[in-house]
């Protein structure tokens, strides 16, 4: 797993504007945070408020428009498409709401897919540690179309973090769960993030899944304050899931 003396995730004044006819949407407004190391973020806001955008270019999956990031002390403006993939595959991992596998392929063929397509050979032993910590590691051979929803995720979280990135972004991981599962998955993030070390920064519209990261902020209108908003619902009465 990549170790650094620098902060995972700086961001400073970062702007997204999309120039449609006749308008300018800013989709991502001078958000100016730092995310620290082996932290547990969640992002909450309203459908449309900018989270999955801003999800998106944490992941180096689309450029901002002004502003800065720094990934692991690294600027990524300054870099070439090739050298923004290779920081991609060494640093970050993603878990989306689909679990995007491989119906022809099995479970540990998912798992290694990325790696092989980047010509890295498989840590055997940590992805079945991996697995273990996740609970699917009697299901190695089986096919997606065996599996349950919150297994073929389980098996989503492992594939992310098989290349041993220090940063794992999950966009709605709980999203086509139902509750019981949701809160299963959520227990299976926090047991690797404790275990394997990675900084999680995670995009819901879900109060219960927010309520299971180390903070919670909110978003609203492109702009996000890097203020924990749990003390708030606990004062509230709102625990989230009882683990």
């Amino acid at each position: 797993m990549a170790e650094s003396m620098a902060e995972p995730i700086v961001l400073k004044n970062l702007c997204k504007t999309y120039s449609m006819p006749g308008e300018e949407i800013h989709a991502v407004r001078d958000i100016t945070l730092t995310i620290p190391d082996r932290e547990f973020i969640a992002i909450m806001g309203r459908s449309g408020c900018g989270k999955s955008t801003l999800l998106q270019i944490l992941g180096t999956l689309l450029a901002p428009t002004s502003g800065s990031y720094l990934l692991r002390g690294q600027e990524v403006a300054g870099m070439n498409e090739k050298q923004v993939s290779a920081l991609r595959r060494r640093e970050i991992g993603f878990v989306f709401q689909q679990y995007r596998l491989i119906r022809e392929y099995s479970v540990w063929e998912n798992i290694c897919m990325p790696l092989c397509l980047d010509r890295a050979k498989p840590d055997e032993d940590y992805i079945m540690d991996l697995a273990r910590s996740c609970g699917i590691s009697d299901k190695m051979g089986k096919y997606p179309d065996q599996l349950s929803g919150g297994e073929q995720q389980r098996v989503a979280i492992v594939r992310a973090m098989a290349a041993k990135p220090s940063i794992l972004l999950a966009d709605e991981p709980t999203g086509n769960l139902d509750y019981k599962t949701g809160k299963e998955i959520m227990y299976v993030l926090q047991v690797c993030r404790a275990r394997f070390h990675q900084t999680i920064v995670m995009v819901t519209h879900d109060r219960e899944t927010a309520s299971c990261a180390d903070q919670v902020w909110w978003m609203e209108d492109g702009q996000i304050q890097p203020k924990d908003i749990k003390e708030e619902w606990e004062k509230a009465g709102h625990v989230g899931y009882e683990m």
